[in-house]
């Protein structure tokens, strides 16, 4: 059974509302002159007037190589994304994909499209299937391998699989928590609480508590001390406490954490010190 994790709501999982990054179009020194007037109406936001130049260079009468037209195509995609013409866009994505399969921009494309149909299942099973494109061409946007895996842990996570999402973490993280951001550290503590792992959701907490207020520490390590991991929470109350000597809070919470864990002599000794601080 999956544990709750009672945390305030400015704490929202990040990878619940992760999103893939979007395209940019920022590459400098296309390959063909048709992409530039198209790259830069797009890069500026004005999406109505690439889809027109993108359409009438579409309309030239020359030959495409098949490279030129794939790119005119992710443009064109991107833009009626832009403007809400899904179903256009994922046609557009497809035909650019037909003409040349080695890239990353349509795939994005459709990605993005799965996620705002909510379809993570497809989602999830296109890009973990997909061999990832090597030698994309200049006008291409990649994917690092870290992209990937945090965007394959997110509709994971929003299919519950939460061991897949544990994976694929560790594959973009492989450092492990020192190297995420605090954002995806605060998932790893709840995805830790999800599978009930004490010792990883102690670690995570123990970074996430670093340099915070009281009130923040208590509301992170009580979600420990609430899954029954008494044991865990304990040492992380310590040595917050050391920084925090004044805190009454966290003195309380010492206390009552050394008489559930039999440590009477400690509880003992914390109760005399505030016994010593009163009569003071």
């Amino acid at each position: 059974m999956m544990r709750k994790v009672e945390l305030e709501p400015r704490n929202e999982s990040f990878l619940s509302v992760y999103r893939l990054p979007e395209l940019t179009f920022e590459a400098a020194e296309l390959p063909y002159p048709s992409l530039a007037p198209i790259w830069e109406n797009m890069q500026a936001g004005n999406f109505e007037v690439a889809r027109t130049i993108a359409r009438e260079t579409m309309q030239e009468r020359r030959i495409f190589p098949s490279e030129e037209r794939a790119a005119i195509k992710i443009a064109l995609a991107t833009a009626e994304l832009k403007l809400g013409a899904t179903d256009t866009a994922k046609r557009m994505a497809g035909r650019s994909l037909d003409l040349h399969n080695n890239q990353f921009a349509a795939h994005r494309i459709l990605l993005t499209i799965y996620m705002l149909r909510k379809d993570y299942t497809a989602a999830y099973l296109h890009l973990a299937n997909l061999p990832l494109p090597t030698k994309t061409p200049i006008w291409d946007e990649a994917l690092t391998n870290q992209d990937v895996h945090v965007a394959l842990s997110s509709w994971a996570w929003q299919l519950g699989e939460w061991d897949q999402v544990a994976d694929h973490l560790q594959i973009a993280f492989p450092e492990g928590l020192s190297e995420m951001p605090a954002d995806i550290r605060e998932d790893w503590f709840r995805l830790s609480l999800y599978r009930g792992l004490a010792d990883d959701a102690a670690a995570a907490a123990e970074t996430l508590i670093a340099g915070s207020s009281v009130d923040r520490a208590d509301e992170l390590l009580q979600t420990i001390v609430q899954s029954g991991w008494t044991k865990q929470a304990l040492p992380l109350y310590r040595k917050f406490y050391q920084d925090k000597p004044e805190s009454e809070l966290l003195r309380r919470r010492l206390v009552a954490l050394n008489v559930k864990e039999g440590n009477m002599q400690e509880a003992r000794d914390l109760a005399k010190t505030s016994a010593l601080k009163l009569a003071a």
